[in-house]
């Protein structure tokens, strides 16, 4: 097993924390989003041999202050004018040689329970955490939850249909993605070969799936919804909280304040 770390962000709603460092070396309670995460991965038995790193921001900041890890670095150097999914596709080769990868974005933190909820959720192909309690979290974020929330509906198997669409339906927000995910075997075969037609359709004017986004611009949740238009399982992982999104200073405080409650 393999995990890609997508950290290429600038953070810009972060600063001035941000302006001589990458969003996810941002420290909550004195300690680093990032070196939260390789602490969590750690205690759950990952080794540092198996994490790569797709940085972009100051790459040669966090490159350097990792350097002792032994984790292998993929340098998005177009971070400026792409997304997370152009991010994740600079570390192909790196998963053209796994057969089981654990996606997770690097401005996030997520408790062992959490991280030990995807380890666990091996007999599929694509796997999504999602969080049920969201709803209690987004009203300390924001003060109309609907206006940040996406979609996120699954069916009477926890598979789901729908994700990443903006709605004003509480009814369409099952749950909410958290940006950790899980693709093995056929399911990663499958990602990269979407990842590839994006790419293709894009070069060619051709729209993508739900999106007016073009390939070098597309959302993880993009790729989600194209993977389930084109009839693939993508299986809904529950939990009830335990992560924290540190996205803008608000959501700083909120993190440090839950983390130590």
């Amino acid at each position: 097993m393999k995990i890609v770390i997508l950290a290429a962000g600038q953070g810009t709603r972060l600063r001035p924390l941000t302006d001589n460092i990458p969003k996810c070396m941002v420290e909550v309670n004195g300690k680093s989003i990032i070196e939260r995460q390789l602490g969590v991965m750690q205690e759950c038995g990952v080794k540092n041999k198996d994490i790569a790193v797709v940085a972009g921001y100051k790459y040669d900041v966090l490159k350097n202050v990792l350097k002792d890890k032994n984790i292998t670095f993929f340098e998005n150097n177009k971070y400026d004018d792409t997304n997370m999914v152009y991010s994740l596709m600079c570390a192909k080769e790196y998963m053209n040689n796994a057969k089981d990868v654990i996606v997770s974005y690097g401005d996030i933190i997520y408790s062992r329970e959490v991280f030990q909820k995807i380890l666990q959720s091996e007999n599929e192909n694509i796997s999504v955490i999602v969080d049920d309690r969201w709803y209690e979290y987004w009203s300390e974020r924001c003060d109309n939850p609907l206006e940040d929330a996406e979609t996120l509906m699954f069916n009477e198997r926890g598979y789901l249909t729908e994700i990443g669409q903006k709605t004003t339906e509480l009814r369409k927000v099952q749950s909410q993605y958290i940006g950790l995910m899980r693709f093995k075997g056929n399911g990663l075969e499958v990602m990269m070969k979407l990842c590839h037609e994006a790419d293709k359709r894009s070069m060619n004017g051709i729209k993508l799936w739900r999106t007016d986004r073009d390939y070098f611009k597309m959302y993880m949740t993009d790729l989600l919804q194209g993977l389930i238009d084109e009839g693939n399982k993508l299986k809904t992982v529950h939990i009830q909280r335990g992560w924290f999104e540190v996205d803008n200073m608000k959501d700083l405080k909120i993190a440090e304040r839950g983390l130590k409650d």
